[in-house]
């Protein structure tokens, strides 16, 4: 009988395991409530390279100066496992709230480029978009909003859903 070879490890720690992407070291925080670590990661912190145990980050202009070390302590307090944290030079993807704003803006590009918009704008001299929300792939925007719940007190005074109506007439 042949004996079966040993299954070798995954590299690095299996404890960091827990935190395959960078998206669930960003989950921890939020999980632990850091909010000020949270915002100045989102801010500051432009990713190069990252593996469980492994930061490697570009910061932004203005960056906290104690960001990698804050980070490395916070995620080895957190984890029980140390992180190796470091700042590099440049390059880096963009920082979370940079991709956010440029989703915004595109969105809101998006929404002054459709033809009833732009009719509403011009309909309505100094309106502007305040807010855009997406709605769901197969949403109807009529169906998007919520029915006015039923009023009691109006039981019997207002006709029913389908009933034709007429304010003149009696009865």
């Amino acid at each position: 009988a042949a004996a079966a070879a040993p299954v070798p490890e995954p590299a690095g720690d299996p404890a960091l395991a827990a935190w395959p992407r960078f998206d669930d070291v960003l989950a921890l925080i939020r999980e632990r409530r850091d909010m000020t670590l949270l915002l100045d990661v989102e801010r500051h912190l432009r990713l190069v390279h990252y593996a469980p145990g492994r930061i490697e980050f570009a910061p932004t202009p203005g960056a906290p100066p104690d960001l990698a070390a804050r980070l490395a302590q916070r995620l080895q307090s957190w984890t029980g496992r140390r992180w190796g944290v470091s700042v590099v030079s440049g390059g880096g993807a963009p920082t979370l709230a940079e991709t956010r704003a440029a989703e915004a803006a595109a969105l809101a590009a998006a929404a002054r480029a459709h033809p009833l918009v732009q009719a509403v704008l011009a309909a309505f001299p100094g309106a502007a978009i305040s807010d855009i929300r997406r709605l769901g792939p197969a949403e109807d925007p009529a169906e998007a909003l919520p029915e006015a719940p039923a009023d009691p007190a109006l039981a019997g005074i207002l006709p029913e859903a389908g009933d034709e109506w007429d304010p003149f007439e009696d009865g």
